[in-house]
């Protein structure tokens, strides 16, 4: 046990250090949470969910698109722009949607400041990677010989999708982060966009970032949610790893835990 907490404690150490340098510095210029070490870090989790799937890891873009451009971090802009929305080209009948909670989006005040905090250090050299999404276990078995598309197309919703229409499809706030509608042209509207100005086209032939084999594959992952139980969103804050789908082994498992147990009774 004692080398368990010292272990911790050199851990907090070295992140502390980590942090105490040139990014630690222009941190404390860039807003309220700039006496805190870890708001990169939470910041990097709220940019990866709702972020990187039209702007890329450092605001590099995507694709050619007008919603998967490049942008550059205006530290005097940010705020607002990510707050209130923004729409640059009124002509290019895209734009970006208002995320604080306060104009109808999904962030609290201290998520964007965090987003901002994470976004400084684009500038530092210090910039702490984006978590990865967790991808639970997804069972081939329902849809033969199609595990590895499967496994694709999850990682794709997790990074291309999961921002706006959350968890299983639900929606995360209405209107502008709506249910995704899994209707026969869902693939349609991934790929060419809708009439809605915050939905962009994501087809490459239109200038965004899936190919035809990254459309097809998400197509089969949201095609196999008809084979599953329908989740939840456990949440809306932003905050940790993304989540996409718990295997419906899961359940039945769970299910012959609780039968075995009640006939032993």
């Amino acid at each position: 046990m004692k080398r368990v907490i010292l272990g911790l404690a050199l851990l907090a150490g070295v992140v502390f250090a980590a942090w105490s340098g040139p990014a630690r510095t222009a941190l404390a210029q860039g807003g309220e949470q700039g006496d805190d070490p870890t708001a990169p870090y939470q910041g990097a989790a709220v940019y990866a969910e709702f972020c990187q799937s039209c702007h890329g890891d450092q605001g590099q873009g995507r694709g050619e698109g007008p919603a998967f451009r490049a942008i550059a971090f205006d530290p005097e802009t940010a705020h607002d722009v990510i707050a209130d929305g923004l729409d640059s080209d009124p002509r290019d009948g895209v734009a970006m949607p208002p995320f604080a909670q306060l104009s109808g989006g999904l962030l609290t005040e201290h998520q964007i400041e965090a987003l901002l905090a994470y976004m400084v250090t684009w500038g530092t050299g210090e910039t702490p990677p984006l978590p990865m999404p967790r991808l639970d276990a997804i069972i081939a078995d329902y849809v033969p010989d199609e595990g590895e598309e499967l496994d694709a197309g999850a990682q794709i919703y997790a990074t291309s999708c999961y921002g706006c229409h959350g968890r299983s499809g639900q929606g995360r706030v209405p209107p502008n982060f709506p249910p995704l509608l899994l209707t026969n042209n869902a693939l349609t509207l991934v790929r060419d966009g809708t009439e809605s100005p915050y939905m962009p086209a994501f087809g490459a032939e239109h200038g965004g970032p899936l190919d035809d084999a990254a459309l097809e594959a998400l197509n089969a992952y949201l095609a196999s949610w008809t084979i599953s139980e329908p989740l939840e969103d456990p949440s809306s804050e932003g905050y940790g790893t993304l989540v996409i789908l718990m295997g419906v082994a899961a359940i039945v498992t769970v299910g012959g835990v609780i039968m075995a147990r009640e006939n032993a009774a």
